[in-house]
């Protein structure tokens, strides 16, 4: 029997493993050594029960009828067969490998496509005649199909056990939840079932939920089967969801020795599943693993991973003594995540080096007691693979029990679970969650956050306040991070948002607070353009504000304009109800007029969120008999030019909905005031600048001119902070401030850096609002 078991081939680039749109399973599968990771990253998602055979090289399911050829891979549709969405929300893929006929020993691999790397999925034999199968969990690729190969020309029977969406809102079943090891059925007891062997073409029901710490509404379980077959035929178990139709899916055992299947296993509504036995008469004993909760509970979400973490073989190892227990480092190791980022869980491939003799090893968390359960079987110097899910110990290791004459053992990673905690954010002063400040603060104010180290490379923190992304920064996979930040209020409620996103700006973990601000209803209320005002007949913008206070972000506005004194009868022009500042249409009014105006600001004020109604002091502007060109200019006295390039919101809308390779790439950068390359990204930063924000491209790169807080908050988050003057005749006539964030680490698509984050006009009371006349104007 030849050796196996060789090192993980490289990938050949980064690429996307699942595309989703908005939200999207992104691959970065990083050139590894045995010792070293190779991580498909991407976005947790749920486990959904499915089943259906989606690949027989015997009978051409699947598109072959040939048994597989040495050293090629094929490649499997999976997206859209086998009960498996075919709409871009598969991430990966669980399935039931089987191989057969081969003339010598060999390994199974999987990966999504050709610029990934390869996991292991199975190791099997050359016993004439006998099947070999194995659980394993691969990451689905964009065209919704994975590629496998054997080294040996071969049979392979894939079948689907269910799949992982490629993001958090799966509509069926729901996250896991890791169960200490635990002995639920042994035959040869009458625990869990009757006491009796299982004979051919028979079947057994399991109740799995309402007791073993599984509660009742489970969607699913994550079993370890062991067949104990003491005949000399082999056989194969089908696991179901009691009282629905037996699938195809086979897990085969050997004849005359023990077998370890692991299987991820749909429940009935009564939480029962059903084990039907083929071809030969066994004991089962059944070994829970976790559980996966029902549709909309939580639980921790899967992400796709491969990489190498322990080899008994590798230099600075030995090989396990008889009965010896190891403690292996999983978390931090092979792109696993450290502890504290949230892992629950990981997904590992057990194998059985050559064992020193009959025998079988435990896999359970460091820490805890021993379980009375087996995670592996094997024979005298075989070669055998299970999967194991396991839960790791606060240190982030797992123990490692050989029952057996001394064997060498390697583990390699499938995946792992993570559910991480929603990062905190705190403000100084009077603004706790519930409170409520009569006095509007004339700066930001000062925050502070804390969140747990990221799961992912890719992962963010961005706070928000009433839905507008004002900050953010990335986190740092090793350790927790925490900080300060300025926080850009408004008027009346503050719901401030912490959100720990990926790079499509999915949610991953979230949490959020609020305060109040301001009571405008008691404040004198200021008009622009001043009293008195000289302006252009045909550009003419006007707005309103609270004097040391601000609206709030629902409150709207009524424009009446007149020539008449009393400011009231007989009006040239109304505006309706306005969000925000207004711009009087180009034609009204006519040059050298005196015109009186006043504006009705209907909105919730105060703490008594009492509904307000009330009326600016009547205003007048004077039009210029020979008007010219109005000018904007910027904090540091630049005069802004014509508008030219601006994006529109339809231009945004459409980018959203875009693949996520287009979101990715760079639409256009420019040089700010530092000489550092600024990138604007296609996609969701398109919807942040324009459709959220009302920014324009012309708007975000002025702001990059001028001065940024350097030291706030970070090394690699940059706020640009620019004040718009609107001027006439060399008179203020209106003020805006505009803040651009920019990110400058590096993406993980192509290097560079990632970019505006976000840009948005932050003055009192109107952060979501840009005034029309800005828009309009650069």
């Amino acid at each position: 029997m030849r050796t196996l078991l060789h090192a993980p081939r490289t990938r050949k680039r980064s690429i996307a493993a699942a595309t989703l749109g908005a939200l999207a399973l992104v691959g970065s599968l990083l050139v590894a050594t045995p010792a070293q990771a190779i991580n498909d990253t991407g976005t947790g998602g749920v486990f959904v029960p499915a089943s259906g055979r989606v690949l027989d090289t015997k009978v051409g399911t699947g598109g072959f009828s040939t048994p597989m050829e040495a050293g090629k891979y094929r490649t499997i549709k999976i997206a859209g067969v086998a009960g498996i969405p075919d709409d871009g929300t598969v991430g990966a893929v669980s399935l039931n490998a089987t191989v057969s006929g081969s003339a010598d020993n060999g390994i199974l691999y999987g990966r999504p496509d050709a610029d990934t790397s390869r996991t292991t999925m199975l190791i099997y034999n050359d016993n004439a005649g006998e099947y070999v199968s194995n659980t394993a969990i691969v990451a689905v690729s964009a065209a919704g199909t994975i590629q496998v190969s054997t080294e040996t020309a071969a049979r392979l029977i894939l079948d689907v056990q269910g799949y992982y969406t490629a993001n958090t809102d799966g509509t069926a079943a729901g996250g896991f939840v890791p169960v200490a090891g635990k002995r639920i059925v042994d035959t040869r007891s009458g625990l869990g079932a009757p006491k009796a062997l299982l004979a051919p073409g028979k079947s057994v029901d399991i109740q799995v939920t309402g007791a073993n710490g599984v509660p009742a509404g489970a969607s699913g379980a994550v079993v370890n089967l062991l067949p104990i077959n003491s005949t000399a035929s082999d056989g194969y178990l089908t696991p179901y969801a009691t009282g629905t139709a037996r699938p195809d899916n086979a897990l085969h055992y050997a004849p005359s020795v023990n077998t370890s299947i692991q299987a991820q296993v749909q429940l009935s509504s009564s939480g029962k599943m059903t084990i039907y036995n083929g071809s030969s008469t066994i004991n089962l004993v059944i070994d829970l693993q976790g559980y996966f909760t029902k549709a909309g509970v939580t639980g921790a979400t899967f992400t796709p991973g491969i990489g190498r973490v322990f080899d008994s073989r590798a230099t600075g190892n030995t090989i396990l003594a008889k009965n010896e227990t190891r403690a292996i480092p999983v978390a931090g190791q092979a792109g696993v995540p450290v502890m504290g980022s949230g892992i629950t869980a990981v997904v590992l491939t057990l194998t059985a080096a050559h064992g020193g003799s009959d025998g079988r090893a435990s896999v359970w968390a460091n820490g805890t007691t021993q379980p009375d359960t087996t995670s592996i079987n094997f024979q005298t110097d075989e070669i055998r693979t299970n999967t194991v899910t396991v839960a790791l110990g606060t240190n982030g290791k797992i123990n490692l029990n050989n029952v057996a004459d001394a064997t060498n053992y390697v583990i390699d990673v499938q995946g792992w679970y993570t559910n991480p905690a929603a990062p905190t954010v705190t403000c100084d002063g009077a603004y706790t969650p519930g409170s409520w400040s009569s006095t509007y603060p004339a700066n930001a104010i000062s925050c502070h956050y804390s969140v747990a180290p990221a799961f992912r490379s890719d992962l963010q923190l961005v706070v928000s306040n009433n839905g507008i992304a004002v900050w953010g920064t990335s986190l740092d996979e090793t350790a927790s991070s925490t900080g300060d930040f300025l926080l850009d209020t408004t008027g009346g409620i503050n719901l401030v948002s912490a959100a720990i996103v990926d790079e499509t700006d999915a949610v991953v973990a979230e949490s959020s607070f609020s305060f109040g601000l301001g009571d405008w209803g008691s404040a004198d209320l200021t008009t622009m353009p001043e009293q008195g005002s000289l302006v252009n007949a045909d550009d003419v913008t006007l707005s309103v504000a609270p004097t040391g206070d601000a609206f709030e972000g629902d409150t709207k506005f009524k424009y009446t304009v007149t020539a008449n004194p009393d400011g009231l009868s007989t009006p040239i022009v109304e505006s309706g109800w306005q969000a925000d500042s207004w711009t009087v249409p180009s034609g009204q009014l006519e040059a050298g007029r005196t015109y009186y105006w006043n504006v009705v600001v209907e909105g919730k004020s105060g703490e008594s969120r009492a509904q307000v109604h009330r009326e600016s002091p009547l205003s007048t502007f004077n039009t210029d008999p020979t008007p010219v060109d109005t000018e904007l200019t910027t904090s540091d006295g630049q005069v802004v030019t014509a508008p030219a390039g601006e994006l529109n919101s339809t231009s945004a809308a459409s980018s959203t909905s875009a693949k996520q390779s287009y979101e990715q790439e760079i639409y256009t950068s420019w040089t700010d005031k530092y000489g550092y390359r600024v990138y604007l990204r296609n996609g969701v930063y398109f919807n942040k600048i324009v459709a959220k924000h009302n920014g324009t491209l012309k708007i975000v790169q002025r702001a990059t001119q001028y001065a940024d807080s350097r030291g706030n908050p970070n090394a690699t988050t940059y706020q640009y902070d620019t004040t718009f003057y609107k001027t006439y005749r060399g008179k203020i006539e209106n003020i805006a401030h505009y803040r651009t964030i920019v990110n400058r680490n590096k993406d993980r698509i192509d290097g560079k850096p990632r970019g505006v984050v976000t840009g948005y006009c932050r003055q009192a009371g109107k952060a979501q609002y840009c005034p029309n006349w800005l828009k309009k104007a650069v």
